[in-house]
C-alpha cells in the first residue's frame, strides 16, 4: 500500500521524478521551491542540478537587480505569463544564492545579493505604508511575498551586518500582516489592492497561509534575540499555527481554502504546515503536542505520491479559489523539503 511507504523510500523516488520534469516550463515562483528541496536532500547529484539553476538566476540578473531568469524590466503586453512576473519572487532565488555562497560559492554571488536587496529596499514599488508591491504595474500585497523576500533580506542582513536589511524584512511581515490578516481567525487573505482599497482575492488560501507561516519562521532565524519586534513576530506565528491546527481535516490534510470543507484536500500546503509545526515545536514556540499535526500531515501526503514519485493534488498556479489540482514543482519541492526535515526530527517510521 502506498500509505505504508516510509519517507526513506519515498524521498529518492520523488527526487528522481522531479529531475525528469522540465524546469523551463515552470515560472520563477515555482523553481526556488524545488531547488530548495533538491538542496535539502544533501545529495551531490541533486545539489549539482540546483546550483546550476541558481547560477543561471545570478548570471541573468536584471539591470535593476532582480534575479528573475532574465530581465523583467520590460514585459510585453502579449506575454501570457505577465501576471507571473512578480516583484518578490526573485528573493527566494537570492536566498538560495546566499546558501550556495555560504557553502563556498563564488564571491560575486554576494554582490548579486546586495543588488537584489537594494532593488527591494530602494527601487521596488510600494504601498503608502511601505509594503512592497507584488507587481511592477499595480500596487498590491500578496501573501506569497513574505516567504519569497523576507527570509532573504534577513539572512543577507545577518551575513553582511546590514541592519537595514533585517529591518526591511521585519517591516514587510508587519505591513503584510496588517493588511492581510483576518482578525477573526488569525488566517491570511490572498491579495489586497491599495487603490481602490479592496481584496481582489480575499480567500483564505492554504498555500498562501503556508507562505506566511514559514516566511515568518525562516525570517526569525536571522532576527536578533533582542530585536524590538521579535516577540511580536513569534506571537504572530504562534497565534496563526494554533488557529490552523483547528482546521486540519481528519484525513491529515488541510483544504485548498482553509475554511471551506467543500474544497479539495491540498498537498503542497499540507506539507508546508507539517514543516511549520515541526519547526515551531523544535524552537520551543509550541508544545510537543503540536507534532501530531505534522505527523498526520506527512502521513496524508505520502498517500498521494504515485509509484514513480509524482506528488499529486497540488493547487495549480496562481492559487486562489479557482485553482485546479496539478502535479507541479510546489508539490515536489515541498515534499523534499518537509520530508527531509521531519526525518531529521525523527517523525517518520
Amino acid at each position: 500500500m502506498v500509505e505504508q511507504r516510509s519517507l526513506d523510500t519515498l524521498l529518492p523516488t520523488v527526487a528522481d521524478y522531479t529531475l525528469e520534469m522540465n524546469f523551463e516550463d515552470f515560472i520563477q515562483g515555482e523553481r526556488p521551491m524545488v531547488l530548495r528541496g533538491l538542496l535539502a536532500t544533501d545529495d551531490d547529484g541533486h545539489t549539482e542540478v540546483a546550483e546550476r539553476y541558481v547560477d543561471k538566476a545570478v548570471r541573468s540578473q536584471s539591470s535593476k537587480g532582480q534575479m528573475a531568469y532574465g530581465s523583467i524590466d520590460v514585459v510585453p503586453e502579449w506575454d501570457e505569463h505577465r501576471v507571473f512576473r512578480p516583484v518578490p519572487d526573485a528573493g527566494a532565488v537570492a536566498y538560495l544564492a546566499l546558501e550556495v555562497y555560504e557553502d563556498g560559492g563564488p564571491e560575486f554571488y554576494l554582490d548579486a545579493c546586495r543588488r537584489q536587496f537594494e532593488y527591494f529596499h530602494e527601487d521596488a514599488p510600494r504601498t503608502e505604508d511601505g509594503g512592497l508591491s507584488h507587481h511592477i504595474d499595480g500596487v498590491e500585497l500578496w501573501i506569497d511575498a513574505v516567504y519569497m523576500m523576507c527570509p532573504f533580506m534577513a539572512r543577507y542582513g545577518r551575513l553582511t551586518d546590514t541592519p537595514a536589511a533585517i529591518e526591511e524584512a521585519v517591516d514587510q511581515i508587519l505591513v503584510h500582516d496588517e493588511h492581510l490578516r483576518d482578525p477573526h481567525t488569525d488566517l491570511y487573505r490572498h491579495i489586497w489592492r491599495e487603490t481602490p482599497n479592496s481584496y481582489p482575492d480575499g480567500s483564505l488560501w492554504l498555500r498562501g497561509n503556508g507562505w506566511m507561516a514559514n516566511g515568518i519562521l525562516d525570517t526569525l532565524r536571522y532576527v536578533p534575540d533582542d530585536h524590538d519586534e521579535r516577540d511580536t513576530l513569534e506571537e504572530m506565528v504562534v497565534a496563526h499555527l494554533e488557529s490552523m491546527a483547528d482546521y486540519q481535516d481528519r484525513s491529515g490534510f488541510w483544504h485548498h481554502l482553509v475554511d471551506d470543507p467543500s474544497m479539495y484536500l491540498e498537498t503542497s500546503g499540507t506539507l508546508q504546515y507539517a514543516f511549520a509545526f515541526t519547526e515551531a515545536v523544535e524552537r520551543g514556540l509550541l508544545d510537543e503536542s503540536y507534532l501530531e499535526h505534522a505527523e498526520r500531515a506527512v502521513s496524508a501526503a505520502k498517500t498521494v505520491v504515485t509509484e514513480d514519485g509524482a506528488v499529486q493534488r497540488n493547487a495549480a498556479m496562481p492559487g486562489g479559489p479557482e485553482a485546479p489540482q496539478a502535479v507541479n514543482l510546489y508539490g515536489q519541492g515541498w515534499f523534499l523539503i518537509t520530508g527531509t526535515r521531519v526525518l531529521e526530527a525523527g517523525l517518520d517510521g
